[in-house]
């Protein structure tokens, strides 16, 4: 009855972590679609009602909303770690240092960049010569550039959050009891406890 009770428990867990899974590759994709038209398409057309000029600060407020949720997700994934529930933060963090350093950076690049843009469309500025602007086109570019390395990131994260190691106590326990604990124990125990669970499941 307790292993049933443990199976049932495990695969409420996965399902809640794919669930978080879709949830972050569909945030991704909607700031991946926010980023492709924001700046390239014309949502008020000449309009310079005030009605229009809040759609542009609608549309940034958005992407701002999808951008912060993202990071909510990858927080709540990380939540359900073994080292976040003991408090071991630190080590976490350490784990995927480049993602949570991504993720503030990309949110005040593209508060700046859609500040910019919103300012100068409403002073009636329209896609067309938004473009023609000095700084505009290098800052656009120079900001996609850092959304790949973004999405790329949150990706990699997401699919190491998978891996049982984070989520075992008893590996933990070893690495942080062995004195010759490295980067390679870590991959080494996280390669064997993938061939454990791959053989449970057969």
């Amino acid at each position: 009855m307790a292993n049933e009770a443990m199976d049932r428990q495990e695969r409420g867990s996965h399902r809640v972590f794919l669930v978080k899974i879709c949830l972050m590759i569909l945030l991704l994709l909607s700031d991946m679609g926010l980023n492709s038209s924001v700046e390239f398409d014309d949502f008020v057309k000449g309009d310079t009602s005030e009605n229009s000029k809040n759609i542009l600060v609608l549309m940034f407020g958005l992407q701002l909303v999808v951008q912060i949720s993202t990071f909510l997700v990858l927080f709540l994934m990380m939540g359900d770690t073994y080292l976040f529930r003991v408090g071991l933060l630190g080590v976490l963090a350490k784990q995927f240092t480049g993602v949570l350093l991504i993720h503030p950076f990309y949110i005040a690049f593209t508060m700046f960049i859609g500040g910019y843009r919103v300012t100068e469309m409403h002073d009636d500025t329209t896609i067309v010569t938004l473009w023609e602007l000095p700084y505009f086109a290098p800052l656009s570019i120079a900001h996609k550039i850092v959304a790949s390395i973004y999405y790329v990131a949150n990706l990699r994260s997401t699919i190491k959050l998978g891996s049982p190691l984070y989520y075992n106590k008893d590996a933990w326990v070893e690495i942080f009891y062995d004195s010759n604990r490295d980067t390679s124990k870590i991959e080494q125990t996280e390669s064997l406890l993938r061939r454990r669970v791959t053989r449970k499941k057969v």
